[in-house]
C-alpha cells in the first residue's frame, strides 16, 4: 500500500482507542460481530456467546464454532466447539491436489469433525494481551475412506487438511497482542501443531516402510501488524513462518571426510494479509 493512500486511511478518523485485540479469549455483547477476508465471520448472539464460520468455504465445507465466555475479569477464560463437514469440498479438490484419483475410483469418504479448544487471556498495559490456547479437531468416518495425507510442501496447508486427512490435529500456542498507540497494533504467535500420522518417507516413488515415518509435528510463528483504518476497520499485514517434514533431506560431509545424506525439516515463509470490518 503506498504512503500517502494510508496516510489517508488512517487520518479519516480520530481513534478515540487502539483496536481490540483478535484472536484472544475475550468474547463480545450480543449484536457484536467481525468479518474479514479470511478471517471467519464472528457474531455474538447473546452476551458472552459467539458464532463463527468461514464463509469462504462454507458452502462446500459447512462449518459452526461456538465460543463460550466461562470467566470474565483481569483473566478471561473462553471454551470453544465446533463442527465441520469437508467432504464434498475436499473431493471438488480430489483432481488437483490428488491428481492421481481424477481418473480412480478412490474417493473422499463423508465424516464431521468436531472441534474443541481453550483459550485464557490476560490484559497487561490497559490495550495489550496475552494469549494461552489448547484445541483439537478429529475424524469421525460415516463411510469408507480413502483420504491419505497430503505432504504438501505449504505448511498451512497440511494443518488445514491435518484432522480430515490424517485423523486428528491437536495444537498448542500462544500470542501477545500490544497496543502501539491508537493506530497500530503489533501480534506475535506461536503454535506446535500435531497431527496423525502423516506417512512413511518415499524416494523415487519408493515408499520406505514404517523405519522412514515422517513427523507429525509442525511449529509455526507469525508476526503481524494491524493498522486502523476508518471508524471500525483495520488492515493486517504480517508474516508466517513454518517449520514442517516434508521427507526433504541433504548431503552432508562429517568430520572423517564421509559424505552421508540425511534428513532435514523444511521451512515455510508466506506473506499474511487481510482486511477486517467489525461492528458494536
Amino acid at each position: 500500500m503506498k504512503p500517502a493512500l494510508l496516510a489517508v486511511l488512517v487520518s479519516s478518523v480520530a481513534f478515540a482507542a487502539p483496536r481490540p485485540a483478535r484472536d484472544t479469549a475475550d468474547v463480545g455483547k450480543q449484536g457484536d460481530y467481525s468479518v474479514g477476508l479470511f478471517n471467519p465471520l464472528r457474531i455474538a448472539i447473546l452476551d458472552g456467546i459467539e458464532l463463527e464460520a468461514n464463509p469462504l468455504v462454507f458452502f462446500v465445507a459447512p462449518n459452526v464454532n461456538a465460543r463460550f465466555r466461562l470467566l470474565g475479569g483481569p483473566l478471561r477464560l473462553t471454551a470453544e466447539a465446533g463442527l465441520s463437514v469437508p467432504t464434498f469440498g475436499l473431493r471438488l479438490m480430489k483432481g488437483f491436489f490428488f491428481p492421481t484419483w481424477a481418473t480412480t475410483k478412490n474417493d473422499i469418504g463423508w465424516m464431521v469433525i468436531p472441534r474443541v479448544g481453550v483459550l485464557l487471556s490476560g490484559t497487561v498495559f490497559e490495550h495489550s494481551v496475552w494469549t494461552a490456547r489448547t484445541d483439537a479437531a478429529f475424524r469421525v468416518p460415516l463411510g469408507p475412506n480413502s483420504g491419505t495425507p497430503l505432504n504438501s510442501f505449504v505448511a498451512p496447508l497440511d494443518i488445514l487438511l491435518a484432522a480430515p486427512l490424517t485423523g486428528v490435529c491437536a495444537r498448542v500456542g500462544g500470542a501477545y497482542d500490544h497496543a502501539l498507540g491508537d493506530t497500530f497494533r503489533i501480534r506475535g504467535e506461536a503454535n506446535l501443531f500435531i497431527t496423525g500420522g502423516q506417512g512413511n518417507l518415499s524416494e523415487a516413488g519408493t515408499n520406505l516402510g514404517a523405519l522412514a515415518p515422517l513427523s507429525q509435528l509442525i511449529v509455526t510463528a507469525h508476526l503481524g501488524l494491524d493498522i486502523a483504518v476508518f471508524k471500525q476497520s483495520r488492515i493486517t499485514v504480517g508474516v508466517l513462518y513454518a517449520n514442517h517434514d516434508t521427507g526433504a533431506s541433504q548431503v552432508v560431509t562429517g568430520a572423517d571426510g564421509f559424505s552421508d545424506r540425511v534428513r532435514v525439516r523444511s521451512n515455510n515463509i508466506l506473506p499474511t494479509l487481510d482486511y477486517i470490518w467489525a461492528g458494536f
